[in-house]
């Protein structure tokens, strides 16, 4: 849970008077300080802390506060994903003051309930809700390893092409070789062909076992 209900006196007083939706029943030292800012409730999430989430988190869904079903949409998904009931209240909680436009949850690319994230957003800025689920690594922890796995990502690719190409080279050998050993009527037609089988042979597991399921399999090995 990330809301900041312990930092400033004020704020207990708004946490303790949600439970009435009258705005008339908002402490006062609420209402002297006008507007307030969701960067006193919630931490707010960097460019480059969103980027850590999207690789840890891929899977996305997003909830428009405008839509009549978005709080049972979010309530439901919540459910799902197995959420504690203090995330059900914060969502509850943030819901009756109106202090988000829409509301995201992140997953692992897998379809499990591992460490999900509720994410409240305005506009274009995203806050921290809540995290939970099985691992609950610390954040710098995580950014460590979402960097590692595109290290990884990246050697992949670049492995992935040289690894086709010798593929194909040695297919063409072979080819060459068994025009040579053998009298063929087209011997460069067989190389190429040769060459083509090589080259499938060596692309075809690459294809299948992509860079980015390397990747979400070196992070799964940390998810649990």
């Amino acid at each position: 849970m990330y809301r900041k209900i312990e930092e400033h006196p004020w704020m207990q007083e708004l946490h303790a008077s949600e439970r009435t939706s009258n705005i008339a029943g908002m402490p006062d030292a609420v209402r002297e300080t006008g507007p307030l800012s969701l960067d006193l409730f919630f931490p707010a999430v960097t460019e480059e802390e969103m980027v850590t989430w999207t690789h840890w988190l891929p899977t996305c869904m997003v909830f428009d506060c405008a839509s009549v079903h978005a709080p049972a949409d979010v309530i439901s998904t919540l459910t799902q994903l197995k959420a504690p009931p203090e995330v059900l209240e914060e969502f509850h909680w943030s819901w009756k003051l109106g202090l988000f436009e829409s509301y995201e949850i992140r997953t692992p690319v897998r379809t499990d309930a591992r460490d999900p994230l509720l994410l409240g957003r305005v506009g274009e800025q995203r806050y921290r809700l809540a995290l939970w689920g099985e691992s609950l690594l610390p954040l710098e922890q995580i950014t460590t390893l979402v960097q590692q796995s595109l290290a990884l990502r990246t050697r992949v690719e670049k492995r992935k092409g040289w690894t086709a190409l010798g593929g194909a080279l040695c297919g063409l050998a072979v080819g060459l070789l068994w025009a040579w050993l053998s009298p063929v009527p087209q011997p460069l037609g067989i190389s190429f062909l040769f060459a083509f089988v090589g080259f499938f042979l060596a692309w075809l597991p690459t294809f299948l076992y992509t860079p980015e399921i390397r990747q979400h399999d070196f992070l799964d090995r940390y998810r649990c």
